[in-house]
């Protein structure tokens, strides 16, 4: 029996997140096609991931690999990742998030000078940093990186056409070497879905709700000052604004809603892990984000019957369907996002409609009859597409 190709997955690090869950369901997918390496940095809580990893996939950690930027540290990585892709001699190098993106990258680069089979490099940046996480410089810094490190990459694959179109337009590769293949979200229904009760919401009070790391990135302290206005717009409307995680900010956003008078209307679960599980207790969903690649909450709560709104960055209004499942908004505009929420506020109506057709679209399937957002088609496209390029074909 012949040998099967070799493939080698690299990133930052496995922490509860999109991109992590999008590495693991790809390497467990690919082991009945590939020989699959997993190179990553470590981390505390990797261990409830690598659980999910079928034995067939050979995990070997980074101990220099980390997210945090350190020249010598960084540097050590580098080497240690180009031993192994040169020792390994992969056919595929698959590289995540923007760390490991570099590093991975230029070892495999560096690899392939000194090796008489080339891999092919592949790296998913799962969003990029073009606006939103820093200031003019450090952003100018960053997109100038991409344009180099894009000189060691064959293929590009970004999870949505508005991460895809912004950073083709950006310089970083070109438009020929990036396709779209979406992260897969498991639909799975929570075995014991909240209620209102559960999180102390009133029966007849409207909860618009938020999934999010707590930090700038995510906007979601516009969300509580767009709270701030619907409460004054609204005085008789009962309402309950829910922010389900934990990060950095949650002191100054707590603070935040204490200062503008609407703490007891601003319930923080903290973080949880059972996320999703929650989202039934709501009623409207919102993603206030600065950036976000594609939006896994959004989707979750979509598949649960909510209507959902959006900002309009990267790849946010390609989950949505707008004005049928949700409506999209400017970023960083408190009152923008108030009088999104409000139509929904004010309309069961529109609430029972657009969540109905929110939870066709999130649910609907793909050409092949796997759910379009799912897992099962994600896996399928990267396979075809893996498949075209061991066949020499142009993408």
């Amino acid at each position: 029996m012949p040998a099967k190709p070799l493939l080698i997955h690299i990133i930052t690090r496995l922490e509860p997140g999109g991109s992590s869950r999008n590495v693991i369901d790809s390497c467990a997918a690919q082991v009945t096609d590939y020989d699959v390496v997993l190179l990553a940095g470590p981390h505390k809580d990797s261990g409830s991931l690598l659980k999910l990893l079928p034995p067939e996939v050979n995990y070997i950690e980074m101990k220099n690999l980390q997210r945090e930027i350190s020249p010598i540290r960084d540097f050590r990585a580098l080497l240690e990742l180009r031993k192994e892709i040169a020792a390994l001699e992969p056919e595929i190098v698959h590289t995540h998030t923007s760390k490991a993106g570099a590093l991975g990258r230029l070892a495999a680069a560096m690899a392939n000078l000194r090796s008489k089979k080339r891999a092919v490099i592949i790296h998913t940046p799962h969003g990029h940093l073009l606006y939103g996480y820093y200031g003019p410089l450090k952003t100018f810094i960053f997109t100038l990186a991409e344009k180099f490190l894009s000189k060691f990459t064959d293929y590009f694959i970004a999870l949505t056409p508005g991460e895809m179109r912004e950073s083709a337009a950006a310089g970083i590769g070109k438009s020929r070497q990036w396709t779209v293949v979406h992260s897969g979200v498991d639909f799975k229904p929570p075995a014991a879905p909240g209620h209102k009760r559960d999180l102390d919401i009133a029966g007849d009070e409207i909860a618009v709700g938020t999934v999010a790391r707590l930090e700038p990135v995510k906007g979601v302290e516009y969300f509580i000052r767009a709270a701030a206005l619907l409460l004054k717009r609204l005085p008789t409307v009962k309402l309950k604004f829910v922010v389900i995680g934990g990060g950095e900010l949650e002191t100054k956003l707590r603070n935040l809603a204490g200062s503008l008078g609407i703490r007891e209307f601003v319930l923080f679960t903290g973080f949880r892990t059972d996320a999703a599980a929650i989202l039934p207790a709501l009623d409207i969903y919102t993603q206030p984000s600065l950036n976000e690649a594609m939006g896994r909450a959004p989707l979750e709560a979509q598949a649960q019957g909510l209507p959902a709104v959006v900002t309009r960055v990267c790849g946010l209004p390609d989950i949505i369907k707008e004005g049928e499942t949700g409506f999209s908004v400017e970023p960083g505009n408190a009152d923008a996002l108030a009088v999104a929420l409000e139509k929904l506020i004010l309309s069961a109506d529109l609430r029972t409609k657009m969540g109905a057709a929110a939870k066709a679209w999130a649910l609907g399937k793909d050409e092949a009859g796997f759910l379009k957002f799912g897992p099962e088609s994600m896996n399928r496209q990267l396979k075809n597409f893996y498949a075209g390029i061991m066949a020499g074909r142009k993408y």
